[in-house]
């Protein structure tokens, strides 16, 4: 009888080391609100950094509601890095201000030149409406996240600082090679505009000259009125296929669509491997161009 309480007593040491072992070889962890923010966190860490994503795939960033476990996650980490004009990123900060949890938050659109989400011209006045919070569609503009991203995570960890300034170094050249590509390819289109279901690629646009002209009309469903306004614009412009992001219904994009005897065609500003999918956005814009 003691002889197996001594093995027990054992085991229990053995798996006690084990397990705390296996704590301190844990990755400090990195969270981020969306899955392009996570490619840029990735790139730029290595392996020094686990990254946790707040908005998985399939979900539309405007709507989310992070789950309790993500908030108690995020607590936990070295930082968190928010595109800075999501309503689910000012909620989750001031649910965890108000638990008095010490939390590094660091706002990627810092620095950013950034979009009006609506502009109403009065006639004698303008109003300007909120933020376009979508800057990740943007080549141009991802520098300036990166740069953040990257300066955060080296006082995180300046030991390593060569490395991530030489990981920083490598993104900023993908992206700057993929801008310049686009920006020929662009130039030499034979149309600067494009019908999209939802107004997610102002940025997109503004980079290369391109207008942008939305079916979906203020943040909501298309009235019968709107789409017939839609419709004659597009044929006016020599415009036939719809864009439109995977996560929304698609009745009206076809509707639109078939009306101008073109396609639906779909993109994902929102899938993980940002560098390639902001090179396959661009040729499917392409593409509606040379229609």
């Amino acid at each position: 009888m003691l002889k197996r309480s001594l093995y027990a007593i054992l085991a229990a040491i053995f798996l006690t080391g084990c397990s705390q072992g296996e704590m301190s070889d844990e990755k400090p962890v990195l969270t981020v609100s969306i899955l392009p923010q996570k490619y840029f966190a990735e790139q730029i860490a290595g392996d020094n950094f686990k990254v946790n994503v707040l908005v998985p795939s399939g979900s539309g960033p405007e709507t989310y509601e992070p789950t309790p476990r993500q908030i108690r996650d995020a607590a936990n980490s070295k930082a968190v890095f928010i595109t800075g004009h999501l309503l689910f990123e000012q909620t989750m900060i001031k649910n965890l201000k108000s638990r008095d949890e010490a939390v590094l938050f660091v706002d990627t659109s810092e620095g950013v030149d950034l979009i009006a989400d609506d502009i109403v011209d009065h006639g004698d006045h303008v109003h300007i409406h909120g933020v376009d919070p979508h800057i990740w569609v943007s080549l141009r503009e991802a520098k300036t996240q990166v740069e953040t991203i990257a300066e955060t995570i080296i006082s995180v960890d300046p030991e390593n600082e060569e490395i991530y300034r030489k990981n920083l170094r490598n993104l900023i050249s993908g992206i700057e090679d993929l801008d310049e590509r686009l920006t020929e390819k662009f130039r030499s289109a034979p149309k600067s505009s494009f019908l999209i279901y939802h107004p997610a690629l102002s940025y997109f646009a503004r980079d290369y000259g391109l207008t942008q002209i939305s079916i979906e009309y203020a943040g909501k469903s298309p009235t019968p009125a709107h789409m017939k306004k839609t419709i004659d614009l597009a044929r006016e412009k020599g415009l036939r296929d719809v864009i439109i992001q995977k996560e929304f219904e698609r009745s009206s994009a076809k509707t639109v669509a078939s009306e101008l005897g073109g396609d639906v065609i779909e993109i994902d500003p929102l899938a993980e491997n940002w560098l390639e999918n902001m090179a396959e956005i661009g040729k499917k814009i392409l593409k509606a161009l040379n229609r």
